[in-house]
């Protein structure tokens, strides 16, 4: 670790005149550290992706470290106090806040820290010194086998009543259902290997889950489950100081963004709009406009975003693909599974992390005194 921190480290900055060679030496010389700490803060994001943290903690611990460094500006990172790290935190606060703000920034700016303890650039963890207010952990929402159900038959589109029978059927994360892929699921045994935040675990899905499945993918036996969608081409058309122009473009395997081409429609004062239009709709029937599909998966906001609508079109009100996580976990719990079998189910690195469902499924304690209370 401590080879990836050279005591000179070599930058180059561009100006008028060209290319200059700038050490770390010279700008502590002249106290300028901001380039030295943006770069500490890329070889961060270069050591999470090597330590496997999840896409999103690995996007969210970057973005966190980068703010910071544009914070602190020209001050060195070993010379940072935890009275800096309290004075960055104040001065970030949204409009709107809680306890779990600070509780969600520490513990990245402490990671961030400790990589840069590893290496020697600094010589203690600032962040660490830094303690935030108890969080109050709510319990988890869950809906009921009856609001899930709803929620099914809500789903009238395959795309959408495979998402939700997948995500209740498994208790995936959506990020976990996101980069599933088609070639990956075994229908035969009903099951998949998700990779976890920090191991990869099997997860089984049962036959509703199944034909689902099988309606949306309708033949499909490659890609991504839930691919992006590419909207058609249709090209479209403009003008000149005298003339009407189509545009399209030219989408060929390999090109990502397109060639874009014009063809000229006839002069504005002899060529009506509606004229023009039938040419250029004439003249496309030879074009290729397909625009080619980059294998790629649907973004996560895309597919929380069909969540929330079906929650709000069958009146159960906001919900998230979490919520259907912690249903499925609830549910298992009210149906006598064990809670180690539940806590594989779900991937927790910590059977902590499972023991609050067992706070939020009261079915037992209901049963047991509704049986024994005399005046129940």
């Amino acid at each position: 670790m401590a080879a990836d921190f050279p005591t000179r480290l070599i930058r180059k900055s561009r100006d008028r005149k060209g290319l200059q060679t700038q050490d770390a030496s010279t700008m502590q010389r002249r106290g300028n550290f901001k380039k030295v700490n943006l770069e500490m803060a890329d070889r961060f994001g270069r050591w999470l992706l090597a330590q496997k943290y999840s896409s999103s903690t690995h996007d969210r611990y970057c973005r966190i470290a980068r703010k910071l460094c544009r914070h602190i500006g020209k001050k060195a990172l070993s010379s940072v106090t935890p009275m800096d790290i309290g004075d960055y935190l104040t001065r970030t606060l949204p409009d709107r806040w809680g306890d779990n703000y600070i509780a969600d920034q520490l513990p990245a700016l402490r990671c961030f820290f400790d990589f840069l303890y590893l290496g020697g650039v600094v010589d203690s963890v600032a962040p660490r010194f830094v303690k935030a207010r108890a969080r109050i952990k709510a319990l988890p929402r869950t809906l009921t086998r009856a609001q899930i159900n709803k929620l099914i038959r809500t789903a009238q589109h395959p795309r959408d009543r495979a998402l939700v029978e997948l995500l209740y059927s498994t208790g995936c994360r959506i990020g976990e259902v996101r980069t599933l892929r088609v070639e990956a699921i075994d229908f035969k045994g009903r099951k998949f290997k998700v990779g976890s935040k920090r191991r990869d675990r099997i997860v089984y899905f049962g036959a509703h889950a199944a034909k689902a499945i099988r309606l949306y993918l309708n033949g499909r036996r490659t890609g991504y489950l839930f691919e992006d969608k590419i909207d058609p081409q249709q090209g479209y058309i403009t003008y000149g100081r005298t003339t009407w122009i189509g545009s399209w473009k030219d989408y060929r395997p390999g090109q990502k963004r397109g060639t874009k081409h014009t063809k000229s429609l006839g002069n504005r004062s002899e060529v009506p709009y509606a004229t023009a239009q039938r040419r250029f709709r004439k003249f496309l029937m030879d074009i290729d406009l397909v625009r080619y599909k980059r294998d790629r998966p649907m973004h996560r906001s895309s597919l929380s975003t069909i969540v929330r609508e079906l929650g709000r079109r069958s009146g159960i009100g906001t919900i998230s693909p979490h919520v259907i996580r912690h249903s499925f976990a609830t549910h298992l719990l009210e149906r006598g599974a064990d809670i180690r079998a539940i806590q594989e189910l779900l991937g927790h690195a910590y059977l902590t992390s499972t023991q609050v469902y067992t706070r939020i499924s009261n079915t037992a304690v209901r049963s047991a005194f509704r049986r024994f209370h005399p005046r129940s």
